[in-house]
């Protein structure tokens, strides 16, 4: 994300408060997706004439989120967000994935956290996490006989569902475990007819859309839980 996009406007607090209400501030735009992981924090310049603060209420704030685990730091480059793949905040190490039990337990880990994503995205998604989910979608649909292109479609209309939850931290949690299912995800999609895989799952994906573009929470819910148990059979879980 250039740092130079408008993200806020000044902060009004006690110094005490500062800190804390910048962090909120940039967790929210790891929630809605504003930045996403790998991209770059503007500069500690940047967002102290931003909000005007003190560069003390800056790195604050930032050491606030790498505790968290939600940002890191690379020296001479400046403050990224952190990726699901390689942050401390969770670890999951190659042994303890080594049998199907182990990915059956990560699944239904996947559904608490992917129904309870959906219906906070039918509470709060914007027009502009439709169109995110909508592009995705599209991804999906536009996909010839390319399993990887079509997974990373797929899990991105995932992460555009717990971007639209605006909970960074379920945003994290989800694309952590969707990092870890993506290569059984597709292996899977590998072992069946590709077409017809893909539609049956697509039609699943609609129907998620259709009850957040709805604001049906409860509709939502159904929506993912059927949709992750069918993929959890197609998946051999």
């Amino acid at each position: 994300m250039d740092s130079q996009t408008s993200l806020g406007s000044p902060l009004r607090s006690s110094r005490s408060n500062l800190p804390t209400l910048l962090a909120d501030e940039i967790r929210n735009w790891i929630a809605a997706g504003k930045l996403t992981a790998g991209a770059k924090l503007p500069t500690e310049r940047e967002l102290s004439e931003k909000y005007q603060v003190s560069r003390i209420v800056v790195r604050e704030a930032v050491s606030r989120l790498r505790h968290e685990g939600l940002v890191v730091s690379h020296q001479g480059k400046g403050v990224f967000v952190a990726s699901p793949e390689h942050g401390r905040f969770l670890q999951i190490s190659e042994q303890s994935l080594s049998q199907p039990e182990d990915y059956r337990k990560l699944y239904e880990v996947r559904m608490v956290l992917e129904t309870g994503a959906v219906a906070l995205a039918a509470e709060h998604r914007t027009d502009s996490d439709l169109s995110a989910l909508q592009l995705s979608l599209d991804g999906m649909r536009s996909v010839e006989n390319l399993e990887g292109s079509y997974v990373a479609a797929d899990i991105g209309f995932h992460q555009a569902i717990s971007a639209a939850a605006k909970n960074p931290f379920l945003t994290i949690m989800t694309s952590f475990v969707d990092v870890r299912l993506r290569e059984s995800i597709g292996l899977a999609i590998r072992s069946q007819p590709f077409v017809k895989t893909v539609n049956v799952t697509l039609s699943e994906h609609e129907l998620i859309f259709k009850a957040i573009l709805d604001r049906d929470a409860a509709g939502a819910i159904s929506a993912m839980r059927s949709h992750l148990t069918q993929a959890s059979r197609r998946l051999g879980l």
